[in-house]
């Protein structure tokens, strides 16, 4: 529940400073429409207002979710300034970079069309097996598991071939020494934030396998929580292929990389040493023998993942849908009670909407 908790609130941030960003500056109506249209992410059904009640709203809303942040920590003295600091001015310098700046609205949406070509070529690999269901563009439709669940198996393969090049030990080493400078995070738990942006829970990992077992346990909630606060490459290609713009999606899922560190480190407060900080020598024993063997090990442990993925929806959707019935059948003997455990939900998170910028009705 804390690590949930911890991925709504990093989850939110952005809007946050989105908001925010938008008011700090006085346009005129027409430039305010204009780059309304070229920067309203995807999490965004309308543009944001602009009247002095909706901007300190969005500062009430970092100070309320640092705020909750502080008060779960396990440990509140060991929070790190430092951390805060970078992961806040980290967010601030995304907002520009992506939402402002012609160049950089570029380079992301030219980064995230690499990642989804990339991701499109498991489709050959389920076209050849499923056949029709396993088309991309398929006349039956988006078919989750014969056409998203397999890009689960070919990215697991693809990290095991580099872990076995020794492609991802550079990577890691790289990342230490960056985060190391600024955020002061291990180059592990940098590495799966960074994976976490196109990759999400279930694929991210597995660029960090060999770290997992000695990782601390402020390494662990840094994992979970970008698990749960990014959306997973597979997801994001299916929004790209349902017309969703991939510049949207990649302008919420890059400011959140720096706050997922931020809040993973003020509720669980970094106290031991982790393995692949800073100079830390990354030595990764080699089991395969060659890089087929290296790719059929990633499969098959792509396979169990998979199955472990599909297996969890079709059991916690069926269990959403119990619950639903039964309080539909509340609700019509007691017509006051909710319908759906969605609309419980809705009216839990409705303050944290609305401290979003999100209007109240």
């Amino acid at each position: 529940m804390v690590t949930f908790a911890c991925a709504l609130i990093v989850f939110t941030l952005p809007r946050f400073v989105f908001n925010t960003l938008r008011g700090a500056t006085i346009q005129t109506p027409a430039q305010d429409t204009a780059k309304a249209q070229v920067v309203a992410p995807a999490t965004t059904v309308t543009a944001a207002p602009r009247s002095l009640g909706s901007r300190l709203t969005g500062i009430f809303g970092i100070i309320l979710i640092l705020g909750i942040g502080v008060a779960l920590s396990r440990n509140r003295r060991a929070i790190s300034r430092r951390v805060v600091g970078w992961g806040l001015g980290s967010q601030l310098v995304f907002a520009i970079l992506v939402l402002r700046v012609s160049y950089g609205r570029d380079f992301f949406s030219w980064l995230g069309a690499t990642v989804t070509k990339i991701l499109s070529f498991s489709y050959a690999g389920s076209e050849f097996v499923f056949g029709e269901i396993g088309k991309q563009h398929s006349s039956l439709g988006v078919i989750f598991a014969f056409q998203i669940m397999p890009a689960i198996i070919f990215v697991s393969a693809l990290f095991a071939i580099m872990y076995y090049l020794g492609i991802m030990q550079i990577v890691v080493k790289a990342f230490a020494f960056l985060m190391n400078r600024s955020m002061g995070s291990s180059g592990a738990e940098s590495l799966n934030v960074a994976a976490s942006i196109f990759m999400g829970q279930t694929e991210a990992p597995l660029t960090i396998r060999p770290f997992l077992p000695r990782m601390t346990l402020s390494e662990l909630m840094t994992v979970m929580t970008a698990g749960m606060a990014h959306v997973s490459g597979s997801i994001m290609a299916a929004y790209i292929a349902f017309g969703i713009e991939a510049r949207h999606l990649l302008t919420a899922v890059i400011m959140t990389a720096p706050g997922t560190i931020m809040m993973a480190k003020i509720l669980e407060p970094e106290t031991g040493v982790p393995e692949t900080r800073g100079g830390v020598k990354v030595d990764i024993p080699r089991t395969d023998v060659n890089v087929l063997d290296a790719a059929a090990r990633g499969t098959s442990e792509g396979l169990h993942l998979m199955l472990n993925v599909i297996a969890m929806l079709i059991s916690f959707i069926a269990l959403i849908a119990l619950v639903n019935g039964l309080f539909g059948w509340i609700h019509g003997v007691v017509p006051w009670f909710p319908e759906t455990l969605q609309t419980v939900l809705g009216w839990i998170f409705r303050p944290i909407a609305w401290v979003m910028g999100v209007p109240w009705h």
